[in-house]
């Protein structure tokens, strides 16, 4: 399975598609690595020397396996998939098989009746899967031990992929990407700030968003450049990570607005103005060379020399 990093060649919604995400592998998470959601979610973990870890949708455990590698801790880890957890549980402490917000699920109303608390809860790539991720959120918030802090990883839905498929009229699903086909909701950087205010508003809780990191894909397969060179590296943005925690009095960020539609206008209309001006003066070019080609303009030659070496002597 190829990786993409939006839009697929073709639409993939309703495919039939592979059951999982995941690889069975001896694949090592690379801490020095800062173009990595998976180190950089591990890193702020041991940063804030966490004690006990849940990770959520935590797959065969890549995240738990590497913070226990550089911190004594307890992980904890929730999935959907049996494969993965066998593959988990030889990592972690404890893994449960459930379905977060499912109320019918026993195993997930056992997890909500259960008083444990956690340092850390990470979802890394997993809330833009959920139908209702708000609620999801407002119930990890409960799970918090105080000052404890929720790290999620979600795709950028504003990266140059898809922004220049959608003027293409393409918005196509894929097996991977920020267009997973399975993916059911998206942000930017700004829609996620504005996300966690409407759950502290509708759930009445305190959470407090930060952003932690950002990973970086290019796109090679158009030219770029004068979209990076108006808009700078942020077109490129592939994830976006934040760490979220409860404080009595939350502050959710307010990102300068960006101009980058304005200067995109901008560029454009100095483009047409350019390509004005060179039209202009490729017609007065025509025009002087036509002049110059003429009989008249050769006849009258001598008498335009000795013109000019008079004022040059008069002077």
């Amino acid at each position: 399975m190829s990786f993409t990093v939006a839009n697929a060649k073709e639409n993939t919604l309703s495919k039939a598609v592979k059951s999982n995400k995941y690889c069975i592998d001896d694949y090592e998470i690379d801490l020095k690595n800062q173009n990595d959601s998976h180190a950089i979610l591990a890193n702020h973990a041991i940063k804030t020397k966490a004690k006990q870890i849940l990770d959520v949708g935590c797959g065969v455990g890549y995240i738990g396996r590497t913070i226990k590698k550089h911190q004594p801790c307890t992980v904890d880890g929730i999935d959907i998939d049996k494969t993965a957890l066998k593959i988990a549980n030889k990592y972690y402490d404890n893994t449960f098989l459930l379905q977060l917000g499912d109320k019918t699920d026993k195993a997930y109303l056992s997890f909500l009746k259960d008083p444990k608390v956690y340092d850390c809860i990470i979802c890394g790539d997993i809330i833009e899967h959920l139908s209702d991720p708000g609620y999801i959120i407002s119930i990890l918030a409960k799970k918090l031990a105080p000052n404890g802090k929720i790290l999620i990883s979600i795709p950028n839905i504003a990266h140059i992929d898809v922004i220049a498929n959608l003027l293409d009229g393409r918005f196509n699903y894929g097996e991977t990407g920020i267009l997973d086909n399975t993916h059911l909701r998206f942000w930017t950087e700004s829609s996620f700030y504005d996300f966690i205010k409407n759950i502290n508003e509708h759930y009445k809780t305190t959470l407090s968003p930060k952003l932690i990191g950002q990973t970086i894909i290019s796109q090679n397969s158009f030219d770029t450049q004068d979209f990076y060179e108006i808009c700078g590296e942020e077109i490129f943005i592939f994830q976006n990570l934040f760490e979220l925690t409860n404080q009595k009095n939350p502050t959710i960020p307010h990102p300068r607005k960006k101009s980058n539609f304005v200067n995109l206008s901008t560029a454009i209309a100095a483009r047409k103005k350019i390509a004005t001006l060179e039209a202009e003066l490729a017609e007065k070019d025509k025009i002087i060379h036509d002049m110059e080609a003429s009989l008249s303009w050769k006849i009258t030659e001598p008498l335009r020399k000795s013109n000019a070496f008079f004022h040059s002597h008069k002077k």
